[in-house]
């Protein structure tokens, strides 16, 4: 084992265990089954549904018998990200991980820390035999990445607590105490084809080098969006030699900033000098651009030694040249990054919109977005805007799903506890705040009434690319905490 000398040693044991299961959102049950059996070694009551979720109950420690439960709750899927250098298949392989410093890491790819680790800390409690706490009914959702459908199909009569600690936060010392709106808006731009004729030079067109991140949590960086970039670069060389679009892709993940995107383009040869002097120019405007947020961007223009629509051949075929027009004009177009700013809670963002994946299918090409407020109305802003653009450009749309917004409760009980428990251990205030992503805390309040919700965890950074890392010891002091805290939940 990788972990085996670093503490807290049974967290981290089954961090590692998990880590040897593939989980990527849609892909549960094996964990799902390895967890189930697990607690069941244990003698604990075990709910295992359709859907993958677990409900796993252990009843109070001694003296804490008559406290009313607390729901703890995480989910056992992770977003699937690798480097494009990195061979490795997420529906077969484990995770490599490795320890680099006070980091736990995984080779090229996520490291599922979002959300393994509270499955992990979970784990340890239910087998604990030194934690004093009421009644606890664990909760594990599935498919929280992909549209919380888990959390959605839940049946909420299987919880009697009205008290839950969500341990989906990556921020030691901060407690999250509301989170945003989320949708998933799945457009789609027609495709029709048509002879390539005199567009016979073809190029691949490569963006590259990106950061990406957490499609909430980062939106606010103003990193680079792969596709975004892919259409502004597209733009400009079609106005300086008119293309034709081929195919177009980019992006992993809808709740990931993409960090690479191509295309491959056709055009006129007589055209060639004018698309590398706008190629040139557009580089080197989007360097200057993003010289801070993302100074590794590098983006490549190189042409295709065999080309795969040759004037010779008749039945060569690339995108009729309106479709591609709107194709540009939507990547350029659709919201991408802050819409706007929070009046209630300084420096947080109010809205946002991330373009995720780019898709080219038979008929048509596909964009994935995902739209994020701090209510259901600044979803509907950004909803209206998609929708708009749809129709000018003749495209498809269609929402996939939406989770409710958390919003905050000024009459909070947990705030109190968690607070006044965090200065008596560590001498200091935490930081209470709301959260611009989206947790799954809005969908557990429509279904339990009444229920109070914080979420915590450790420090977790750059969720959703390859170079997500878990602080080893925060995760020592965030555990420390968590069994401080539920001692004193004991009413």
């Amino acid at each position: 084992m990788i972990l085996s000398a670093y503490q807290p040693v049974r967290v981290l044991h089954h961090f590692e265990a998990i880590s040897q299961i593939p989980r990527g959102s849609g892909d549960e049950k094996r964990v799902s089954d390895f967890i189930a059996q697990w607690a069941q070694t244990l003698d604990l009551k075990v709910v295992q549904d359709a859907y993958y979720n677990l409900v796993i109950y252990k009843p109070a420690t001694a003296g804490y018998e008559g406290a009313a439960p607390v729901i703890l709750q995480g989910h056992l899927d992770m977003v699937c990200e690798k480097n494009s250098g990195t061979a490795h298949d997420f529906t077969r392989e484990p995770l490599k991980l490795y320890v680099d410093g006070d980091y736990i890491r995984a080779k090229g790819t996520t490291l599922g820390a979002d959300n393994g680790i509270a499955v992990a800390m979970c784990m340890a409690l239910l087998e604990a035999d030194n934690v004093a706490h009421p009644p606890l009914e664990v909760v594990f959702t599935t498919d929280e990445e992909a549209g919380m459908g888990g959390a959605m199909n839940l049946d909420g009569n299987l919880l009697a607590g009205r008290r839950m600690i969500n341990m989906d936060s990556s921020k030691e010392g901060t407690f999250v105490v509301g989170s945003a709106a989320g949708a998933t808006a799945e457009y789609a731009v027609p495709v029709q084809c048509e002879a390539a004729g005199a567009f016979s030079q073809v190029y691949k067109l490569v963006v590259k080098g990106l950061t990406g991140g957490h499609s909430g949590s980062d939106i606010h960086r103003e990193r680079g969006n792969a596709l975004r970039i892919l259409g502004n670069v597209l733009n400009q060389l079609d106005l300086a030699a008119e293309l034709r679009i081929v195919s177009a892709s980019g992006g992993m993940k809808v709740n990931a900033i993409p960090r690479e995107a191509e295309a491959v383009i056709a055009v006129d040869p007589a055209g060639a000098d004018k698309l590398h002097t706008a190629f040139e120019k557009c580089v080197a405007d989007m360097k200057m651009l993003f010289r801070v947020a993302d100074p590794g961007l590098d983006i490549t223009l190189a042409a295709v030694a065999s080309a795969s629509v040759p004037a010779s051949d008749p039945t060569a075929k690339v995108m009729a040249g309106p479709c591609g027009k709107n194709l540009i004009a939507s990547l350029i177009l659709l919201p991408v990054g802050v819409q706007c700013m929070s009046r209630d809670i300084e420096g947080m963002v109010a809205a946002s919109c991330n373009i995720g994946v780019l898709e080219t299918v038979a008929d048509a090409v596909k964009i994935s977005c995902m739209p994020r407020g701090a209510s259901n109305e600044h979803n509907h802003q950004t909803e209206l805007k998609i929708g708009a653009l749809a129709k000018l450009t003749g495209s498809d749309f269609y929402f996939a799903q939406r989770s409710p917004a958390w919003p905050f409760n000024p009459d909070s009980r947990l705030i109190t506890a968690f607070a006044d428990c965090y200065r008596r251990m560590y001498g200091k205030d935490a930081v209470i705040t709301a959260l611009h992503a989206g947790l799954e805390g809005g969908i557990f309040l429509d279904k339990l009434p009444g229920l109070d919700i914080i979420s915590m965890g450790p420090d977790i950074h750059d969720l959703h690319t390859p170079d997500e890392r878990l602080s080893v010891s925060s995760t020592a002091r965030v555990w420390e905490f968590l069994c401080g805290v539920l001692g004193e939940m004991n009413a």
